[in-house]
């Protein structure tokens, strides 16, 4: 936050809400004795949005640095439309770009230096490479470097088919 010109006050006011968070556990509908929350936010957390922006601000530069060197590449959206590399959404994140291995590595590379930095780390069990036109071959082995397995279309990104035939009125 201090990289991104907040102030100390404001740092200070965050660091008080994410340090005296107390929490207790229902057992057989009974509360534990409360305990200090000594990583991340509650679940429910009206924080948690922001923090998640602001955390995601420095892997959206990063991104974005990345692929104004040509590092990694992103899709061309049609009709004069713009490039597209990645998104953000709640507490997911999509990267998006023509198949190349250099990229993939690369995108590796920057989410290692982004867990180095920030400390927070992509989960990638929960995590799926998907390529178009590419042999199953070539995805599972570049999903083996990313540490994550190959996906399969269609499947749903918050609630919304990617990859579904959008004729079908169930679609």
């Amino acid at each position: 936050m201090m990289q991104m010109g907040f102030g100390s006050k404001w740092r200070f006011w965050i660091r008080g809400c994410l340090t005296s968070s107390m929490s207790s556990v229902l057992i057989n509908e009974s509360p534990t004795g409360e305990f200090p929350i000594s990583q991340g936010v509650r679940q429910g957390d009206p924080l948690s949005p922001f923090l998640f922006i602001t955390a995601m601000e420095g892997l959206n530069i990063a991104i974005n640095n990345a692929y104004s060197k040509s590092l990694i590449n992103g899709i061309k959206l049609p009709n004069d439309g713009p490039r597209l590399s990645h998104l953000f959404y709640t507490d997911n994140a999509i990267f998006v770009g023509e198949w190349c291995s250099e990229s993939i590595k690369n995108l590796s590379r920057i989410l290692k230096c982004f867990h180095i930095s920030s400390g927070l780390k992509v989960n990638f069990l929960k995590s799926r490479l998907f390529g178009i036109g590419v042999s199953s071959h070539e995805v599972q082995q570049l999903a083996r470097i990313l540490g994550c397995t190959e996906g399969t279309f269609p499947f749903t990104y918050p609630g919304v088919p990617v990859g579904a035939n959008m004729a079908l009125k169930k679609n």
